[in-house]
């Protein structure tokens, strides 16, 4: 019982030390000056909360919300780098409460890049011209 005990204790470390070290590698340095990547634009520095854990099951057991969209995606990160995952948009169906998720996975993290509330179909803008054809 007490190696069982020692080699969860050492798994769940192992685990902390992996999200660590990504963090780090992901993290900007604060010495590291930003630069915009295109004239007229900004890098908006984010912090997202990463895990091993799927978020599929937990979002719609405390929420309601399944997987709506999903997609290949890339983030920016500073150094003028990009990191490539998978993009996920969870929403409760039926828009009841009208929560979502947007989920990003790198590897075998999940990160949430934003959540929020009162998301509802876009309105149509005017194009002026553009998709006048369809």
């Amino acid at each position: 019982m007490y190696s069982t005990l020692i080699s969860k204790r050492i798994s769940i470390c192992m685990i902390y030390k992996i999200i660590a070290v990504l963090t780090l590698v992901l993290m900007p340095s604060l010495s590291q000056a930003q630069s915009a990547p295109l004239p007229g634009t900004a890098v908006l520095p984010l912090v997202t909360l990463c895990s091993p854990l799927e978020p599929d099951l937990g979002l719609y057991q405390k929420y309601g919300e399944i997987a709506f969209v999903e997609g290949d995606a890339s983030l920016y990160i500073p150094g003028g780098r990009t990191v490539n995952g998978k993009l996920t948009i969870f929403m409760k169906p039926g828009f009841d409460k009208n929560t979502f998720t947007i989920m990003f996975q790198v590897g075998a993290l999940y990160c949430m890049v934003s959540s929020g509330r009162n998301a509802l179909p876009a309105e149509p803008k005017e194009l002026n011209g553009v998709g006048d054809d369809l």
